[in-house]
Parts: structure tokens; sequence; C-alpha cells
């Protein structure tokens, strides 16, 4: 792949960390951790796997919960930005990895990626990369990963325009495959009351719920459930825009 493809290495940067700040605010933090252990029923004190952690909003609101969490990312931005909200111990850590190189065997009673994580490289790497995610899981140990739904982007316009927070306006320019479910973007973020913008560039992979099913399984990993939204929600295609897929070891 060529360093012009790996745009995660420059896109999740401290300009990012704040608008992150604005989209997610702590109530929205509350709901998902919730859902999150409403539906892995882990045991007090269990280990947690956090891929992509980024500035640890979900690690940190579990490691207060009494769980052991350790945080994965690539970004040096937000793993400061992670570090200066949250206090490691031995209940939380945050570690600066690349997810295609994960080396845990067997440790984790849940593996967690959250917010589109996952999805980043070329065909071969994200499934090696889901092998390495299950690899970590103790014997029941349960993985979810919440993503896009493909059926829901391939129905979006090419051009949209949305708000984050209160001062930031983003310019989209999207365009979808419908065959390889890729999704390429640039974004132009305004904030309001500034003269600068702010160009961003990504590339994901999507994957339909019958794809999901056979990495999951070519992982060894039993599929359980697919959800449309952090409210427990079944998944229907194309009626959210998320697709949360759990499935156990």
């Amino acid at each position: 792949m060529t360093r012009s493809r790996e745009w995660y290495r420059t896109f999740f940067d401290r300009e990012y960390v704040a608008a992150l700040d604005d989209e997610k605010p702590p109530r929205q933090t509350r709901v998902e951790v919730d859902f999150l252990l409403r539906t892995l029923h882990l045991r007090p004190g269990a280990r947690i796997l956090d891929v992509a952690c980024g500035a640890g909003r979900h690690a940190g609101a579990l490691a207060r919960r009494g769980y052991h969490v350790v945080g994965i990312d690539l970004s040096p931005a937000m793993l400061d930005e992670a570090r200066r909200r949250y206090r490691e111990g031995p209940r939380l850590r945050f570690l600066r990895r690349d997810m295609r190189r994960l080396a845990f065997r067997a440790e984790f009673d849940a593996v967690v990626s959250l917010y589109t994580s996952f999805g980043y490289f070329p065909r071969a790497q994200n499934e090696a990369t889901l092998h390495r995610m299950a690899r970590a899981l103790r014997p029941g140990g349960k993985l979810l990963i919440d993503h896009r739904d493909p059926s829901y982007d391939a129905r979006l316009p090419s051009r949209l325009w949305y708000r984050v927070g209160r001062d930031r306006i983003v310019l989209e320019r999207r365009k979808f495959d419908r065959r390889t479910r890729i999704t390429e973007s640039t974004q132009l973020v305004v904030r309001m009351g500034e003269p600068s913008t702010v160009e961003r560039r990504y590339r994901l992979q999507e994957f339909s719920l019958s794809e999901w099913r056979r990495m999951l399984r070519d992982a060894g990993l039993r599929f359980v459930h697919a959800y449309g939204a952090y409210n427990g929600r079944a998944y229907r295609p194309g009626a959210t825009g998320r697709l949360i897929v759990m499935a156990e070891r």
C-alpha cells in the first residue's frame, strides 16, 4: 500500500480530537458503555481490549466501572488525550499499537472496536486483523465491532453537509463503490468565525452482514447477533447507518 493510501496515519490528529469531543458528549459515551455491558454480560473485573480506543472515552468509562481495560491506538494525538483524561493504573493501560500486529493470545474476556475503527486496510489485512482480535480472546470471550452499514451508505448523496458540535460544519464529498463496498471521502471542515478550513480524506472498507458472518467464522468465532443501534435494536439493512456485530469464541 502506498503511503498516500495510509490516510489513518495523519487523520486522527488534535483537530480530530477536538471535533470528536463536540460530536460525542459524555451522555453518549454512557449510552454506548451501558449497551456494551448489557450485551456482553461480563463478570465483574473482566479483562477488555479496546481496539482503536481513540481518546479513551470507552476504555476510561469501563475502567471506572471496575473492569480491567487495555486500550490500543496508533494515533499519538489520541493517546496523549486519553492519558490526559484518564489515570492509567492497575485497571487501565493505553498502548500505541498497530491493530494489524496485535500479539495478545487468549488474554481477554471481550474485545471491542467501536465507532467505525475497522476496515482501514486492504481486504486481506482487514481479515488478518480480525483473526488477531479473535486470537486475543479467551475461550467463551466475546467480540463486538461497531461499523457502518453499507446498505445505508449506498443511498447517501455524493455531496452532503452536516454540523459537528456547536461550531463546526463538515462539507463532504463521498464515493461509495457498490461492488467493493468501499467508501472514499473528502471532508472540508469549517469552523465558524475562522477563515481557514481543514481538509481530510479517508478510505473505508465496509462489509455486509453475510460478509461479517463469513469473516467471523473464518476467524474461529461464532456469530451471535447483529444490532442496528446502541439501544439494542436488531439490525435491519439500511435502517440506521450502523451495523454492530457480536460473536463468541
